[in-house]
């Protein structure tokens, strides 16, 4: 009779060595989406889109202010250079044309007083001398003048070559000095000067107002970035 422990026969159940640890089960993973959900709808996704800042008439109201001053921008801009470019033709004019003579102010009021004078000393003296010959005093006075700078040195230096009757003869330009058909240089530059301001100060005008109008226009129709709802519309600011 064999005796046997309780509990069977054989050698006692062998366990695993090594056991699994026990992992929590692992949630299942849904990517999310990468937009961002409409809070007012709760069913559409926030879109980045580009619209205007202002209403649509004031958008409207900016591009007419806008595109007038980019065009008197530009208006202006032209004035100046045509301001410049005058300026430069009347000088080029001068050079290119030396047959048509002109007078600085000087020369044009030296030789004024210069026949006044003559001829209220001839009329004091009951002397009545000929325009051309005073004319020729008068020449040779203003050039004896611009030599030696003595008013005093060039009366008696031409005094006595009218008295000798050396005094070189004019020439029809010169003569028409004194009969006022030709302009002096003072006034021409005065002419181009008073173009130039004129010029000038508009161009300046019309180009400081067509900035602002530009810049104000500019600051209407002006962009901003939002994010839209596409299922139900609504706006949120990006920023």
């Amino acid at each position: 009779m064999s005796i046997m422990p309780e509990g069977g026969s054989g050698d006692p159940p062998r366990q695993d060595v090594q056991q699994r640890p026990d992992y929590p089960p692992q949630p299942t993973y849904t990517p999310r989406s990468s937009y961002v959900i409409c809070k007012i709808c709760d069913r559409g996704t926030l879109v980045s889109k580009t619209v205007h800042r202002m209403s649509a008439p004031v958008v409207a109201i900016g591009f007419i202010l806008l595109v007038p001053s980019i065009f008197g921008i530009a208006v202006s801009a032209l004035m100046l250079v045509g301001v410049i470019a005058y300026n430069g033709d009347q000088s080029n004019a001068t050079t290119i044309e030396p047959s048509q003579q002109t007078q600085s102010d000087f020369d044009a009021n030296f030789r004024r007083n210069c026949a006044r004078g003559v001829k209220k000393k001839n009329q004091e003296v009951g002397y009545s001398a000929s325009p051309q010959l005073i004319e020729q005093y008068c020449e040779c006075a203003l050039s004896t003048f611009n030599e030696t700078g003595s008013e005093a040195t060039a009366s008696q230096t031409c005094l006595q070559k009218s008295r000798d009757g050396t005094l070189d003869a004019v020439g029809k330009e010169v003569n028409e000095f004194y009969s006022g058909e030709l302009p002096h240089e003072g006034r021409e530059s005065g002419g181009v000067r008073l173009v130039r301001v004129i010029g000038s100060v508009s161009g300046a005008v019309l180009g400081i107002t067509s900035f602002v109008g530009g810049l104000l226009g500019w600051l209407l129709v002006m962009k901003k970035r939002v994010l839209q709802c596409n299922v139900c519309g609504a706006v949120v600011n990006a920023s």
